[in-house]
This record gives structure tokens, C-alpha cells and sequence, in this order.
């Protein structure tokens, strides 16, 4: 039977599209650390200058003869754990992928690598420019009986990987001119900062502005990066709850730190302090079938009662596949099929994917194909607990709010009424209101008196819009005050500066 194949033009074609954002390449160098058991991931992108990029890691390296099969045709192809490793963290993918992506930022870069052993080495990669017209071309010094050549690189034989400290480094001095103006031009922007070196402290500033566009390119790479790497949170307190417990101890057993210019990085959300409180509900783990393979996840949705987000960028449901966050966080809810209007800009939420779903995944790593069983199965699990769990709840809280915002600017305004008539009456004044619909507004005043008595309509008895009800019963009763004065021309004195005293304060 014949075979389907795909030409390596093609393969070629996504190496040089994979990411749409430098974080999101970035992120699978960390993944690449990540699997090699590193402590720590230190990324310097030469603030402000930005005309250098360097990430090191102290993770366990590879040899010189590794490096060679990967640029040979391993990668992505390439197993990044041998078999005897013990499985203290989960592997995320596969070696050399992020070597692909790096190019969008600098098509050029030093690599250098040792093992405990004092094996490793150092070569110059260099990626081809303009690839992609190249091929389009069949230029033959890019295709060629067969094969695509996608750049050269070249070892440093003077290189001692004995006298290194074992890990892997990667300087990249040739970054793309569009990713230095970005950066630099971000520094100009309005409401840009420079960001702390305290990260709880930068993510107030963060939570201080609608977008991350606002704070620029620099803010949103910090950020995306911070979201998308197998971090802990700022602290389990990160919720106003102690849900995030088990998930924050996991995190912090791997012994994982991700740092970006002195800055370490912890997981973007941080949420206290909204007056109108959070409805919280963690998704139990769940575990089911999807044509015979095992899916299984938990996580959480919060909801921020009340009051929109900050920034946008931390609107949605993120999910996370072995710890990993996958793109964005997903504004539309995973495709959730009723408008929520402002109430989905109050909802955040990880859904952790412990077993499956990688299948799913599209080749850039970065979203997902969202008609794969797997990926339908947690698309309908999180809908149906929104709709069962999360927004009754919400609703049931809005009528509260609703009902106590009422009381309380009734009761402000009874109060105003009441400062309007006893400075009216130059003396205290008794308000009360009758619910007789047949009981005109009445003002009573006895000058022997030490306190007027005025009986006002019940709002709730006019036949008016309700918002407008109370403001009706309060002018008939500034009328009937007016009223009291001898001639027409003082009573519409009396009445206009009594409305005015009113509208005030309203």
C-alpha cells in the first residue's frame, strides 16, 4: 500500500513559525533545563539595552556526541531522559525544539554544555536567514537530494568541558534588530516601570493596569513566562484560601526557580483585597476513559466578585499539561457557549492535566487542536461545573451585593431628605413615610415645638420606575414644604432651592 510522506520543505517551513511570542520560545528552553534536572534557570536579556540574550542552567548538560545527533536530525525526535532516571518530575517534551524557536530572536548563538562526568563541548549554531524564501526557491544550498539544511554549526575545539561546572549556557549576540526596538521602545511607554526585583512587588504594579500592553513587551515577556514555567505560586495564600496548599507543596518539591535578570519569577496570580470577596471552587481530581486513554486533571476557578481582573492577560482558564501552562490564559472559558458578559472578566482559573491530553497539543506547543476527544472531555467537564458550581453562585451573590447597595443608598438618601427639610424648618425633623396610598405628603410645624413632623408617600406605593421612586416620594414632600410659603413666586423659590439642596447630595 502506498505511503503518505511530508516534505521536509514543510517540516522546515514550522521550525522557523513555531511561537508567537519570545516567551513562549523561551519557554521550552526552560523546559529543555526543566528535564535536565536544573535547580536554576538564569535568563539576562541585557536590560535596557537588549542587544544580548543569554540562559544558563545548572542542570545535568549533554555530550559532545548528543549535541551532534540532535543537529543531525534529532531534533524534536529525541528523548530528553534516559531510562535509569528517577522520575522525580515529569518530562515535559522532547530535546532541541527549543533551539528552533530561539532563531525568531537570534538566528545566531553560542552553546556550550558539561556533564558531571567533565564530558560537553561548545559550538556556534548559526540559522539560516530568509528560510523560508530560500525554500520556496528550491535553493540548492538549502534543499538538496533530499534533505533540508536549516543552518551549520561549528564546535570549539579549544573548549575544556572538564574545567566547567555542569549545566548548559546559550548566548545569543545576534539578536533580530525588531526584538531590540520592541523591547527598547517599551521602556518609553506611558505607564512603563521598571519592574522590582521583589516579584510580589511587581505584580501590584501589574494589577494596576488593564493590559500588560500598557506596560510593554518587556512586562508581558516577565509575565507570560512567569505563567507558562512549572513555578510555585508567591505563596499557598496566592487565593484567599488555603486551596492552593497541595499544588504550592508539589511546586516547591520540584526545587525549580526560574530567574530573568535577577528578578525570580513566581506564578501571576496574587488575588486579596476585592471588596466584594471571591467565590473560590476547586475541581476535585477527575479522572475518566477518552477512547480508551487515560485522562485525568484538577484545578480551580476563582472568581473575583464584582470587579473586572488586572491585567486582562490573567483572564480566562490557563491549562497546564505535567505543570507546564499551554498559551494563555483562555478568555472565552474554553469556548463556554453563553455570554456572561462582564461576569467572565471576574473568572480565573489552572486546570492541571496530570495524565493525557498531550496528544492534543498543536505542533507549536502553544494552544491546542480543540476537537480532540481529550481536549472536548475537559472542555465539557469545566462548562458543566461553570454552569452547575460557579455562576449560581455568582448570581445568588450579585442579588446580595445588589440588595445591600440598595439599603444603603436608601438609607443615604432618607438621610438627605431629612438634611434638606430640618434646614428648610430651621429645626430637627421627624420623617416618616405612610404606605396609605390615599395620604398626600404632609409637613407639620409648631413653632412651640422643639421638632417638625413630616410624613412622606412610601416610595414603593408611586407608580414610577423603581430607581426613579424614592427621588419621587422626596420631591412631593420637598413641594409640600415649599408650599408653606405665602405667595406663588416665594413657594417656587422655595421649591427650586429646597431641589437643588436635594439633588445635591443624591
Amino acid at each position: 500500500m502506498p505511503k503518505i510522506q511530508v516534505h521536509e520543505k514543510a517540516l522546515a517551513h514550522l521550525s522557523r513559525g513555531l511561537y508567537r511570542s519570545p516567551a513562549s520560545a523561551l519557554r521550552e528552553l526552560v523546559s529543555n533545563a526543566w528535564d535536565a534536572y536544573a535547580g536554576v534557570v538564569r535568563i539576562n536579556t541585557n536590560y535596557p539595552n537588549f542587544l544580548q540574550l543569554s540562559i544558563q542552567d545548572n542542570g545535568r548538560g549533554f555530550t559532545k556526541e548528543e549535541f551532534k545527533n540532535l543537529m543531525e536530525g534529532g531534533i524534536g525526535n529525541s528523548q530528553k531522559r534516559s531510562e535509569d532516571t528517577p522520575p522525580t518530575r515529569p518530562v515535559i517534551g522532547r530535546l532541541g525544539i527549543g533551539l528552533l524557536g530561539i532563531a525568531q530572536i537570534c538566528p545566531s548563538f553560542t552553546i556550550s554544555s558539561a556533564t558531571s562526568k567533565g564530558e560537553g563541548f561548545r559550538a556556534r549554531v548559526v540559522l539560516y536567514d530568509l528560510l523560508k524564501k530560500k525554500l520556496d526557491k528550491n535553493d540548492d544550498t538549502i534543499v538538496a537530494s533530499g534533505e533540508v539544511l536549516i543552518g551549520t554549526y561549528e564546535f570549539d575545539q579549544d573548549f575544556k568541558p572538564d574545567k566547567s561546572k555542569p549545566g548548559t549556557l546559550i548566548i545569543g549576540d545576534d539578536i533580530h534588530p525588531t526584538f531590540t526596538k520592541a523591547f527598547r521602545d517599551s521602556l518609553k511607554f506611558e505607564k512603563f516601570k521598571k519592574p522590582p526585583l521583589d516579584w510580589s512587588k511587581a505584580l501590584k504594579i501589574a494589577s494596576g493596569v488593564h493590559s500588560l500592553q500598557e506596560l510593554g513587551d518587556y512586562w508581558r515577556l516577565l509575565w507570560e513566562l512567569s505563567a507558562c514555567c512549572p513555578l510555585p505560586y508567591i505563596s499557598a495564600s496566592a487565593l484567599p484560601t488555603d486551596l492552593l496548599a497541595e499544588d504550592q507543596e508539589r511546586l516547591e518539591s520540584y526545587g525549580f526557580k526560574v530567574l530573568v535578570d535577577g528578578i525570580q519569577l513566581a506564578k501571576p496570580l496574587h488575588l486579596k483585597g476585592n471588596p466584594g470577596g471571591y467565590t473560590i471552587k476547586r475541581i476535585k481530581q477527575h479522572t475518566q476513559k477518552v477512547y480508551g486513554n487515560d485522562l485525568s486533571f484538577h484545578g480551580y476557578i476563582a472568581v473575583q466578585e464584582g470587579l473586572q481582573l488586572k491585567p486582562d492577560e490573567l483572564r480566562g482558564i490557563l491549562i497546564r499539561i505535567k505543570d507546564v501552562g499551554i498559551g494563555y490564559y483562555d478568555q472565552s472559558m474554553l469556548d463556554y457557549r453563553v455570554n456572561q458578559g462582564p461576569r467572565s472578566r471576574w473568572i480565573t482559573a489552572e486546570i492541571f492535566v496530570d495524565q493525557g491530553l498531550e496528544d492534543a497539543l498543536n505542533i507549536d506547543r502553544d494552544s491546542f487542536n480543540r476537537f480532540h476527544p481529550e481536549f472536548r472531555a475537559i472542555q465539557e467537564y469545566v462548562h458543566t461545573f461553570l454552569q452547575e458550581k460557579i455562576f449560581p453562585v455568582v448570581y445568588e451573590n450579585i442579588e446580595k451585593r445588589s440588595a445591600i447597595r440598595n439599603d444603603t443608598r436608601s438609607k443615604a438618601r432618607k438621610a438627605q431628605l431629612a438634611r434638606v427639610l430640618t434646614k428648610a424648618a430651621e429645626k430637627p425633623v421627624s420623617l416618616s413615610f405612610s404606605a396609605d396610598e390615599d395620604v398626600r405628603p404632609k409637613v407639620t410645624l409648631r413653632s412651640k415645638e422643639d421638632r417638625a413632623k413630616v410624613v412622606a408617600p412610601d416610595p414603593e406605593t408611586l407608580d414610577t420606575k423603581k430607581k426613579n421612586r424614592q427621588l419621587a416620594a422626596s420631591i412631593l414632600t420637598i413641594f409640600e414644604m415649599a408650599m408653606r410659603e405665602r405667595d406663588i413666586e416665594s413657594q417656587r423659590e422655595a421649591f427650586k432651592r429646597l431641589l437643588l439642596d436635594l439633588l445635591s447630595g443624591w
